[in-house]
């Protein structure tokens, strides 16, 4: 597979070009440094709370879908079950209904963010209300973030797994994103509940997945 292009930009832009704007549902999937759904949690390094939230509290005006939280002082009804306890992490979730936003500026903010942040891999797309067949994958590391943009083959869950698939194939050595091909496929079985037929289908998947060397 080939990502499509993706400009990278070196400040926030107000174009709003179609083709990377848009009125968006965006969902995140978690692959490190844990699995999550719907939203990825990154831990803040130690000692860099005050400029992360300095950073955020510049941006430009926008509704921007992340935010930093505490374990300690956000846990209760956000499921802070994993890491530890007092541990910052910038929460990365769309809270409102829909959410204007440029993904170019979206790349343009975690890279902005990223020197204060662990090493962390994620994707994520929109569930609807415009182009909902991107797929984009960041990987954080050694504060920058990288983003590749995918082209699913179909709309929907359908073809998010066809893009997650053909990235397990052309990665054979990355177990990582197989581990979490395989989580993602457990979570649409769990959504989909275990009687209906997809659901045991994502369940095999999954099982196959894991017992892969």
């Amino acid at each position: 597979m080939l990502p499509e292009p993706f400009p990278v930009v070196r400040e926030f832009i107000r174009d709003r070009d179609p083709a990377f704007f848009g009125r968006y549902r965006l969902w995140f999937q978690q692959v490190a440094p844990w699995h999550d759904d719907y939203r990825a949690l990154i831990p803040v390094r130690p000692g860099a709370t005050a400029e992360l939230d300095a950073v955020i509290a510049a941006l430009p005006e926008q509704n921007w879908p992340l935010q930093r939280i505490n374990r300690d002082e956000h846990a209760w009804g956000w499921s802070l079950d994993r890491g530890e306890p007092g541990q910052d992490l910038l929460s990365l979730e769309q809270l409102s209904d829909v959410c204007y936003i440029d993904a170019r500026n979206l790349h343009w903010a975690l890279d902005r963010l990223a020197v204060f942040l662990v090493d962390a891999r994620l994707f994520v797309r929109s569930t609807g209300d415009g182009d909902d067949r991107w797929l984009d994958e960041y990987t954080l590391a050694e504060g920058c973030a990288e983003v590749r943009r995918w082209r699913c083959p179909e709309p929907g869950w359908p073809g998010v797994f066809a893009v997650y698939e053909a990235l397990a194939r052309d990665r054979p050595d990355d177990r990582q994103l197989r581990r979490f091909v395989a989580f993602a496929h457990r979570e649409r079985a769990a959504a989909r509940g275990t009687t209906h037929r997809a659901a045991r289908e994502h369940l095999a998947r999954a099982a196959a997945l894991e017992d892969m060397p």
